[in-house]
């Protein structure tokens, strides 16, 4: 490989770094952005040079092809329909990288054949696995997990095939070449569909993560398989950041990866009841027990007695004193009129609804009248990894604004108001106490703590986790404002004194 390819690639995959540097930083983050598009850019460029196919026709073809298909995608795809983009962009990744461990199985050397097929089989699973999770987003294949019988079993199958394939075809070759290919291509396909049916709709933003990572790791072990530098530094990097994010997504929610990919709940063990020794010692406890309970329900008929003699009293003094009346419970709108510290908590329905535009509204309005407006981001709220925040920005709301969920869960006590637009999971204090359930264990947001809670949902239902929202049922302090939120949020700002 010549010198100056590896220090023209060198230099290359040190711009895209950059990019995404400057990409965690709003200010920065468009810039950040046309820097990497630049560097792949030139990546092409010098991979035309390189490889000596400036002349082949063919292939500015696809490339316009190929660019007049991303610009229609960036024009027509509208935001709340981003994250299945992103699924199928990933997909797309993984097919390329594919196809070109396809097309290079051929090559001479174990390595060779060793990469090639290992970019066929991680590419299908990205490609398969992707186009399944676009799917589930854009609502085409069912949003719950899907089990079939057998289904661990036959994904662990898959899984070894898949891999015996790969390793098998080191050693081969000539027909037992072609049946290795065949083999990975079928087993890696049929695995990456029986993994990411089992995922549910909750555990999509760590799912897409995912299949980020695997695109970039099977671009960078196509690279190997061609030996092409930049494409392998390009990969590892988009490989590396993607299996970064992954984690990250993973302790937002205490989850372990492998239980997101095997469709097991994340639900801490309960504790183990011990188990009596012998039968004379489980004789005794139960004869304990037995004296437990009736204790209990000699003293329950006393405090029966007493609340009855209490219900009486009470009947005796009714005709002598006036009831004093009920206090009017305020508005919602009333409420937020009067608050002066504010918390916005976002979520799916938001995205669902295109009612970014109004919460910006509402901000405004709030703001207008002296109050503090801070809006409190989930790690996993939406369907893909900084959904709120892209939604958010596409109203231009100020990015100092939003706040992660430690630095604001700490703020909700203390706020006069929050303002739930079409989040659940997130916020369900189920999360804490309710064992057993998807979403056991997972930290959320501390909205029950607020004494003022406007909920601007749809409807009560359960969010994708599939548990009831205690918050919803508390008497003190919560307006349920149901219905679409856009139409919810310009009534709230019309009724704001």
């Amino acid at each position: 490989m010549p010198a100056l390819q590896i220090v023209v690639s060198a230099i290359l995959a040190v711009m895209v770094l950059a990019g995404i540097s400057m990409m965690s930083r709003v200010k920065t983050a468009v810039a950040g952005n046309l820097l990497s598009a630049l560097a792949m850019l030139c990546g092409i460029v010098a991979t035309l040079l390189f490889a000596g196919v400036v002349s082949v026709w063919t292939i500015y073809v696809a490339i316009l092809i190929g660019a007049l298909i991303g610009s229609l995608l960036a024009v027509r795809v509208k935001m709340i329909q981003m994250p299945q983009t992103v699924a199928l962009f990933n997909g797309l990744g993984g097919g390329a990288s594919a196809l070109v461990g396809l097309m290079s199985v051929q090559g001479e050397g174990a390595f060779v054949r060793f990469t090639a097929l290992l970019a066929v089989a991680v590419g299908m699973v990205t490609l398969v696995g992707s186009l399944v999770a676009a799917g589930k987003l854009h609502r085409v294949l069912p949003q719950k997990p899907v089990v079939w019988r057998g289904h661990s079993l036959w994904t662990l199958v898959f899984l070894v095939l898949a891999c015996g394939c790969v390793v098998a075809g080191i050693f081969a070759g000539g027909a037992g070449l072609t049946v290795c290919l065949v083999g990975a291509f079928a087993a890696a396909s049929l695995f990456g569909l029986w993994f990411s049916l089992r995922v549910g709709g909750a555990d999509m933003p760590i799912t897409i993560s995912l299949l980020n990572s695997l695109s970039g790791v099977a671009g960078a072990i196509a690279g190997m398989a061609i030996g092409d530098v930049f494409l392998v530094a390009v990969g590892g990097i988009v490989g590396a950041s993607g299996l970064l994010l992954t984690q990250i997504m993973c302790r937002a929610m205490n989850r372990r990866l492998m239980s997101i990919l095997t469709g097991g709940a994340a639900v801490k063990a309960a504790p183990a009841v011990e188990v009596p020794a012998n039968e004379d010692s489980a004789i005794e406890e139960n004869e304990e027990l037995v004296k437990r309970i009736m204790d209990l329900e000699k003293k329950i008929k006393e405090l029966e007695a007493m609340v009855a003699d209490l219900e009486a009293r009470v009947k005796a003094l009714d005709g002598q004193v006036n009831a004093a009346p009920a206090e009017e419970k305020p508005t919602a709108a009333a409420v937020l009129s009067k608050a002066k510290d504010v918390i916005i908590v976002p979520g799916y329905g938001m995205a669902l609804a295109q009612a970014q535009h109004q919460v910006r509204q509402l901000a405004d309005k709030l703001e207008s009248r002296g109050a503090r407006v801070r809006f409190a981001i989930h790690p996993v709220a939406g369907r893909m990894p900084g959904h709120m925040n892209v939604l958010l920005a596409e109203a231009d709301v100020d990015y100092e604004k939003l706040y992660e969920m430690e630095a604001i869960n700490d703020d909700f006590k203390k706020a006069d108001a929050v303002v739930v637009i079409g989040a659940n999971d997130v916020l369900n204090p189920a999360a804490r106490d309710a064992v057993g359930t998807p979403i056991y264990g997972m930290p959320v947001l501390n909205v029950d703590e607020a004494p003022e809670v406007i909920v601007c949902n749809f409807d009560l239902k359960p969010g994708y986790a599939g548990v009831e929202n205690p918050l919803y049922s508390r008497e003190k302090g919560v307006y349920l404002e149901l219905g679409d939120a856009k139409e919810t949020l310009i009534r709230l700002i019309a009724g704001i004194a």
